[in-house]
């Protein structure tokens, strides 16, 4: 297994853990404040950002299986922008018309499970 693997592996693992501990703190925070309504609504709203992870992460391994062909991998680093995108604007539409979720809730929990990619410091040494 080679070392970027490696690194993407634990940036991916501790940026998922940390987006999960974001989103559970929003969500209390609105079960404190508010229903429990506000709180699936927030919750709701950092799990559309957990699964952007995930599929994001997904494509980025797939781009490192390519590793004879590099555009082949930027292929797949674009798809799975495009397809996080999709996901985000589904899971929002979904929440918010069909589940009818507090949308101001949905978008707190999303914005702030999203400050996770600025605090996530991962060490890069072999």
């Amino acid at each position: 297994m080679s070392f970027a693997i490696v690194v993407m592996r634990r940036v991916v693992y501790r940026l998922i853990i940390v987006q999960f501990i974001l989103t559970f703190i929003v969500a209390l925070g609105y079960l404190a404040f508010q229903d429990l309504n506000g709180f699936s609504a927030a919750f709701y709203g950092g799990i559309i950002t957990l699964s952007g992870t995930l599929l994001m992460a997904w494509r980025i391994s797939r781009a490192g299986e390519t590793a004879g062909d590099k555009q082949q991998g930027y292929i797949e680093i674009y798809i799975g922008a495009i397809q996080k995108f999709i996901l985000t604007l589904i899971l929002m539409a979904f929440g918010m018309g069909y589940l009818k979720l507090d949308p101001l809730a949905v978008l707190v929990g999303f914005a702030i499970s999203q400050f996770s990619f600025i605090a996530n410091k991962v060490d890069t040494s072999p």
